[in-house]
């Protein structure tokens, strides 16, 4: 099938932020009764965003540690700084609380039947997995790669990689959609092309006119 942006062949989706709301909205109901900034918080409990490490986020995201251990690590980590309680994270699945984007899930849609392959590139936990089903991924793209279930994160260089292979497109020819600026860097370092949303439903748009 002819695709009408010949610079173009595949599109990457990042799930939360881009394809469904945020989940900042829970976190900021986590942070409710503790004296502590986003900053601090965010730096507890999820380590350098930026990075690709061995914060326990980081290591929960990867498989590496179940949620159980995440949150004994994240504990110690918590209580180090003082606090006297601790902001359990949800056991159960977070992405229950997350809210589609239909015009982003459309335009998902509408650039797949136009012949561009698709896919979804998501940072998450292996616990909270039930968001694929939930969200019939794979009816919705050619490819799912879940964080958790490969054993890498963005913004490591090696999830985009194998992504890609996976799509089977060529790295300059593919682009990648994300809500965060350390992934969208991370993204142009391995020559994707990007997109970064700050508004999901401007860039469904912004997406349809590109590509369409």
């Amino acid at each position: 099938m002819m695709r009408p942006n010949p610079d173009v062949d595949a599109v990457i989706f990042d799930f939360a932020g881009v394809l469904s709301s945020s989940p900042g909205e829970a976190m900021a109901s986590q942070m409710k009764g503790f004296d502590v900034d986003l900053g601090t918080f965010v730096r507890i409990v999820m380590g350098p965003l930026h990075e690709d490490g061995d914060h326990p986020w980081h290591q929960l995201e990867c498989g590496r540690l179940t949620m159980d251990e995440y949150i004994a690590a994240i504990e110690v980590l918590w209580r180090a700084e003082g606090f006297e309680s601790f902001p359990t994270p949800p056991s159960d699945d977070l992405m229950a609380i997350l809210r589609p984007i239909p015009e982003m899930i459309d335009a998902a849609r509408a650039v797949r039947a136009a012949g561009y392959r698709t896919a979804i590139l998501t940072n998450n936990v292996r616990e909270w997995g039930s968001w694929r089903r939930r969200w019939d991924a794979d009816n919705l793209v050619d490819v799912v790669v879940d964080s958790s279930q490969v054993g890498l994160r963005k913004p490591n260089p090696a999830i985009f990689e194998l992504t890609v292979e996976q799509l089977g497109s060529p790295m300059e020819r593919t682009l990648f959609l994300d809500d965060f600026p350390w992934n969208i860097a991370g993204a142009e370092a391995v020559g994707l092309q990007t997109m970064h949303v700050t508004d999901p439903v401007a860039a469904a748009a912004a997406l349809l006119d590109r590509l369409l």
